[in-house]
């Protein structure tokens, strides 16, 4: 067995390990928290946070360029998808009889859209408050519920969350590079003040 083939087999037993420990007075909750809509409180909250700290003008260009970072990123995602065209767990034969579907999609399944937007927009947010507030590395609990959520549902392996996780790192760490670059150029003010 070669090791891709290992790290494949290796990914299929942990989501049948991790969906399995869901059971049927929690899917509603897990319904609930997979849904992207079901965070608008949060969004608002970081738009709140941007125009506190920053200028109003600085504070909404950064929320406006969040959102354009996250359709950015869903494009890159599906980019990858198609690619890769990797079977969901939901439909992967061998897989699906073992686990817990409470949805399914048609689009493939590595990377996780909901995984790499939500680790991306975390990440952007979390390193322009990191040294505001010590309590913002708590704004983590959105992608990791989030992503889980997909494992829960049988739409994701681990491996496609993980990778996720990687792509919307990095996808952070240069937005908020050109983010900072921008406001500099367009405020000339620096945004780290």
């Amino acid at each position: 067995m070669s090791f891709l083939e290992s790290l494949v087999q290796a990914d299929q037993q942990l989501l049948i390990f991790y969906n399995n420990l869901g059971s049927e007075p929690y899917d509603a909750f897990w319904l609930f928290v997979t849904k992207p809509t079901n965070w608008i409180p949060l969004f608002l909250f970081w738009l709140f946070l941007l125009i506190k700290n920053y200028t109003w003008k600085q504070g909404l260009f950064l929320f406006f360029f969040i959102c354009a970072m996250a359709g950015l990123s869903d494009v890159l995602v599906n980019i990858i998808k198609y690619s890769f065209e990797r079977p969901r767990p939901c439909w992967q034969e061998g897989v699906m009889e073992q686990i817990r579907i409470l949805k399914c999609s048609r689009s493939f399944s590595f990377v996780s859209g909901h995984a790499t937007t939500s680790m991306a927009v975390t990440t952007f947010v979390y390193l322009l408050f990191k040294d505001k507030f010590k309590w913002a590395v708590l704004f983590y609990i959105y992608p990791l519920l989030f992503a889980y959520s997909r494992i829960y549902m049988g739409k994701h392996y681990p491996v496609d969350i993980l990778c996720g996780y990687a792509l919307g790192i990095i996808e952070a760490i240069l937005y908020l590079k050109l983010a900072k670059y921008l406001v500099y150029k367009w405020f000339d003010k620096n945004i780290t003040r």
